[in-house]
């Protein structure tokens, strides 16, 4: 696994531990997943992000977080491979000398109906989606145990906390209403160890890289609000999780979708 070089950038990183939180996000060099990065970087975080092998746009996260005053380092690493994900734990805990939150961003989606889906193409979903969390996590776990302080956020998507099926979307629903109960069952777990454990399910969010400021310009008939999301809503419901403020906030779904309730939209319209 190899990381990129900040000095190419402009400046150097340390290796002195730092005094402020440390969050690693996953699946982090692009869209919502870099926009969680800014939002907790302009909390006080210090930042680890990831990106897949193949990704080249990384550089654009690390420089996105720098200019929000934070420490930033990106490692490159698989997390559906739990090998990867194991050293990609242990290479943030090297740079920054702890690990105090825990975003599992990482998970690709397949537009498919189940009898076109291969057996390749479903372990892919599982994999990418949930075995990354667990693989992730467990990783992490020892250090926040140590420290008595953790927290824990992965990501289902609208109905995942009900177990509600999608049209075209089998495999991926599956994952992630599995990532929903592992991640309310590692909440029963590791709560005596202050450790939290939440998951957050994401409405329909067309543009992933629209703040929402620019959202509130946009009209969008089928969410409630009558506007589309933003990073910034994503990014701030991932911070207040991570913060002090939600401490007794633990094996939580907290949907974030402007009310948009999924197949229901087919059916009713807001002007």
């Amino acid at each position: 696994m190899s990381h990129l070089n900040p000095a190419a950038m402009g400046s150097s990183p340390t290796n002195t531990q730092s005094a402020r939180r440390v969050a690693l996000i996953t699946g982090s060099a692009a869209g919502l997943m870099r926009g969680v990065c800014v939002s907790l970087a302009r909390r006080g975080h210090d930042i680890a992000c990831n990106y897949k092998p193949g990704r080249r746009d990384a550089a654009d996260t690390v420089l996105a977080v720098r200019a929000e005053g934070a420490a930033v380092e990106a490692f490159c690493a698989d997390v559906a491979d739990a090998t990867q994900a194991e050293d990609l734990v242990n290479q943030t805990t090297a740079r920054f000398g702890r690990l105090d939150v825990l975003v599992c961003g990482a998970g690709p989606m397949l537009v498919r109906d189940l009898y076109a889906t291969t057996l390749e193409d479903f372990r892919a979903m599982i994999d990418g989606n949930l075995t990354s969390v667990y693989a992730t996590a467990r990783a992490a776990l020892p250090h926040m145990r140590e420290q008595k302080f953790g927290r824990v956020i992965a990501f289902g998507m609208i109905g995942s906390e009900s177990t509600q099926g999608f049209r075209h979307l089998s495999a991926y629903a599956a994952a992630k209403a599995a990532v929903v109960a592992l991640i309310k069952s590692i909440a029963l777990e590791e709560g005596p160890n202050g450790v939290t454990c939440n998951a957050i399910c994401i409405g329909d969010i067309r543009d992933k890289s629209a703040d929402r400021a620019t959202a509130r310009t946009r009209k969008e008939y089928r969410n409630p609000t009558t506007r589309p999301g933003s990073w910034e809503d994503i990014g701030d419901a991932v911070a207040y999780l991570a913060s002090d403020d939600a401490s007794f906030v633990n094996g939580a779904t907290l949907t974030v979708g402007g009310g948009w309730q999924g197949f229901f939209a087919d059916y009713a319209r807001w002007h």
